[in-house]
């Protein structure tokens, strides 16, 4: 009879401690949780280098959080530690290959590193594990357009407009691509929905003087300036191609910097 209530009572104190385990278990994920969110908090408001001292904690913890080790190679790259960050990246695709977001990011550090041809891939890969995500057709599309092939960047941005259709460089990518096709009537359309009536002119401009017609450009980054005389950008453009063209520049001409366009991948 002893023996019975014996086993009994280590049988219900091995109950309480499953129990008060699984309790601490629970507790820890949660806390996990919070650290975790609180990292992906810091990284949408750039501050990568708190982000990376959250994610690498929780990385030397548990070495194979894929959550974890994406934050800590996102913040190693925003702070142009490449090498470190493609590490990190690396060993999240042995660990998770259908990671769409790792092969986004490795992609780009394969662009940075002048690796085009697995640039390329690993775009191409972003794309077919979650297909239709604006972002990784729109890397896409830029990494095919640098590569010559606009024609077959379009229907990348195309389809990342349907997604999102308010999206000012989707627009602006929409129409240098087909700027690079010859279309410039349909560039300026997308230039058009994608910015102010000086911007789409500017980035038309733009588009023709990368195209070499020198002619267009000029009087496309007037028609800019005089709709806006205090656009710098427009003024810009205009002095730049002026002296290119070997002529006087008007008097809205002066200006500081050329623009940054809204052209781009990641």
């Amino acid at each position: 009879m002893r023996i019975e209530i014996r086993a009994a009572v280590a049988v219900a104190l091995l109950l309480i401690g499953d129990g008060c385990a699984s309790k601490q278990k629970t507790a820890d994920l949660q806390a996990r949780q919070v650290r975790l969110g609180m990292a992906e908090q810091l990284a949408a408001r750039g501050d990568w280098a708190a982000t990376f001292q959250v994610a690498d904690a929780l990385v030397r913890e548990d070495p194979a959080d894929g959550e974890a080790l994406l934050l800590r190679a996102k913040a190693l790259r925003k702070q142009e530690m490449n090498a470190e960050a493609e590490a990190d990246l690396r060993k999240l695709v042995a660990l998770q290959p259908n990671n769409p977001e790792a092969h986004a990011e490795l992609a780009v550090l394969c662009e940075h590193a002048s690796r085009g041809a697995e640039a390329l891939q690993h775009h191409e890969e972003a794309d077919r594990l979650a297909p239709g995500y604006p972002r990784y057709l729109n890397n896409l599309a830029f990494a095919l357009m640098v590569r010559g092939k606009p024609k077959d960047a379009i229907p990348k941005l195309e389809e990342a407009l349907r997604a999102e259709p308010r999206s000012p460089r989707l627009r602006n990518n929409l129409g240098y691509a087909y700027a690079a096709t010859g279309d410039f009537s349909r560039a300026f359309e997308q230039f058009r929905l994608g910015g102010t009536p000086v911007q789409a002119r500017n980035n038309l401009g733009f588009a023709y003087e990368r195209a070499g017609n020198l002619v267009q450009a000029y009087d496309l980054y007037l028609q800019a300036a005089r709709l806006d005389p205090g656009d710098a950008t427009a003024r810009s453009n205009l002095l730049e191609v002026a002296t290119k063209m070997g002529r006087t520049p008007p008097p809205e001409a002066v200006a500081p910097a050329r623009p940054v366009s809204e052209i781009g991948g990641s």
